[in-house]
């Protein structure tokens, strides 16, 4: 037969190996992280959208090489073009699976995983060399199986989730006669001193001082740890870090009962919807008694960020800044929240009152709020430079050629999204309204660390535990339970959370939840008794981020005491600020008598707290 009669492979036979091979990716990305669990004994969450998700955004990926493939295939005869496409397509599948691996691969650099896997691509196509007719026909036929498997999967998941919900509603107890709702509404990463309700000069948060009105705002609350998990940890169970033992590394483990799985056992349907999907997901421990919850979902965002491949582009700068888009593939903005927890509110049955956690994301790095709310506060020319050689390379320190201009470009950027995350409360109280939940519903608004943008040279959070890190807002709101337009000025903790809810809704606390309820400072005897209330304790697990970070040297604590703050740092260091007088903590006080006094007093409180 002369090379012009030669069959050449067609569209429709490439398109068969892109449908193969991006399944067998897909199905990587399932298997290999479980293998690595049973093998490790770490555990590693599935994302129930993953199982069909992997596929389609692997199939996509070698979609766009199999037109190039394609292009190049057609002029050759049709046993070396399929060679060439098993060849690439089979360094792609190789390649995937190796940036997938997170242990001792991760150290190999990105040119010697091409190269490793196209050898690997090059020996396994040897093996198919004379047999390439029979491999096309083990393709097709194998292609039919897997997507039958994934279907299979998709079906599997998707009805254990929903059997599940229908199951754990049947099986709920009655719930307290008129019952009101909990809503603990948590604004990641959101600092007391830049809203407008805290004193801020800008209006970042309108709407918020207005509702404000109706209820009453902690002027002082105190977080619990300076970054996302051991604070919702202590929302939910009331417990300090040093109990918990959660740490980087390390989820919420279930030695003591959730605020989720209490409201369970009193007839409450449960649902947390949450966007900080790294450590509010489902691995880490808090979806734990919710009857429903919504980490990762089904998002455009979501579908192109389930490649290994394309996760592994987007955690570098130049990706960034080829593409100009910043954002976080998967960030789920605070409309995606309210919307779904929208959704999930009209199906709690009727009759039934409901607890519901919504996390919001947007005004945590990056801060890249929409386009209405992105210089309302003045330019942010600056902030994507800073954006693209810091934020995507690790949690930095302040670099000692960071402008001024830089930094007001940052702070600019961070206060556009409160006034959206402000924007989008309105909205959601409005829609609660409408459906006369707003006033049957105790809203608990706070945040579960702040942020620093220089003050004590760090940008960001989790790396110290200076007052911008730990201070956040606290707005609690029931009409007739929860006085109106009432501000409490004395230093709270938000682990005393839990029990705060158990006991407005006169659920009784039986020893669950340690701390006081806050409702304590409404009456005159609770102020008065606040000076002898426990001290709030602040902590943070040692970090790897930048050696300059304080936490890099060892883990840190905190104690306030009055208006006074200590501060333990991870090399043994003290410090000690006067809040009343020293609000933001330029001052150090602990080589004065007055600070070594504070500082001894700390020692003791945290030697009892072992």
């Amino acid at each position: 037969m002369s090379r012009s009669q030669e069959v050449r492979l067609r569209p429709w036979n490439i398109l068969y190996f892109v449908i193969w091979f991006g399944l067998l990716s897909g199905l990587a990305e399932i298997v290999f992280p479980q293998f690595k669990e049973i093998v490790g004994g770490r555990p590693v969450h599935l994302r129930c959208h993953t199982i069909w998700m992997s596929p389609l955004a692997n199939m996509a990926v070698l979609a766009s090489v199999g037109l190039a493939v394609f292009a190049v295939v057609v002029h050759l005869s049709r046993p070396r073009a399929v060679r060439v496409t098993f060849v690439v397509f089979a360094s792609v599948f190789f390649l995937n699976v190796l940036v997938l691996e997170s242990g001792f691969l991760s150290k190999i650099h990105f040119a010697a995983k091409v190269i490793l896997s196209i050898g690997l691509a090059v020996a396994l196509q040897r093996l198919i060399a004379r047999r390439t007719q029979a491999f096309e026909r083990f393709v097709r036929r194998t292609t039919i199986g897997l997507v039958l498997l994934v279907l299979i999967l998709i079906t599997a998941v998707g009805g254990r989730q929903y059997f599940r919900e229908r199951r754990i509603i049947a099986t709920l107890p009655d719930a307290p006669p008129s019952a009101p709702n909990v809503l603990l509404i948590v604004w990641d990463t959101v600092r007391a001193e830049s809203m407008s309700l805290y004193g801020y000069e800008r209006p970042t948060t309108p709407y918020l001082e207005d509702i404000a009105k109706e209820g009453t705002v902690f002027r002082n609350a105190i977080a619990t740890a300076s970054w996302t998990l051991p604070s919702h940890a202590s929302f939910f169970t009331g417990r300090f870090n040093y109990e918990l033992g959660t740490s980087w590394a390390t989820p919420l483990d279930a030695t003591y009962p959730t605020l989720a799985e209490v409201l369970t056992s009193h007839g409450y349907v449960t649902g947390g919807i949450v966007a900080n999907t790294l450590y509010c997901c489902t691995e880490r421990g808090l979806a734990r008694g919710f009857g429903h919850y919504e980490d990762w979902v089904a998002s455009p965002g979501e579908l192109v960020s389930s490649s290994a491949l394309i996760r592994f582009a987007f955690d570098h700068p130049w990706v960034h800044r080829l593409l100009g888009y910043y954002e976080l593939l998967d960030r789920k903005p605070a409309s995606r929240i309210t919307n779904d927890f929208l959704k999930w509110v009209d199906r709690v049955p009727t009759g039934r009152p409901f607890f519901a956690f919504l996390n919001y994301f947007d005004a945590h790095q990056p801060y890249l709020p929409p386009a209405d709310f992105a210089r309302r506060f003045g330019p942010t020319d600056q902030f994507i430079p800073y954006l693209v050689r810091y934020m995507f390379r690790t949690r930095p320190c302040l670099p000692s050629n960071t402008t001024a201009e830089e930094v007001e470009s940052i702070r600019n950027a961070y206060d556009g999204t409160l006034a959206y995350l402000d924007y989008d409360l309105k909205r959601l109280f409005g829609e609660l309204r409408q459906r006369s939940l707003l006033d049957r519903t105790l809203v608990i608004l706070v945040s579960d660390h702040g942020e620093e943008f220089g003050e004590h040279s760090t940008f960001g959070h989790g790396q110290d535990l200076h007052i911008q890190s730990i201070h956040v807002p606290l707005i609690l709101r029931l009409p007739g339970i929860v006085p109106a337009d009432v501000t409490v000025q004395e230093s709270v903790t938000l682990r005393d959370i839990p029990a705060t809810v158990i006991r407005l809704l006169n659920l009784g606390n039986d020893g669950l939840f340690p701390g006081q309820s806050l409702g304590r400072y409404w009456l005159e005897s609770g102020r008065k008794g606040s000076e002898c209330m426990d001290p709030l304790l602040s902590e943070l697990n040692k970090c790897n981020w930048p050696a300059a970070a304080p936490a890099a040297k060892g883990p840190m604590r905190s104690v306030v005491t009055g208006n006074m703050h200590y501060i333990r740092n991870g090399d043994g260091t003290e410090e000690v600020y006067d809040l009343r007088l020293d609000p933001l903590e330029h001052n150090d006080l602990v080589q004065m008598q007055q600070g070594a006094e504070v500082a001894a007093q700390a020692r003791c409180i945290l030697d009892q707290m072992q």
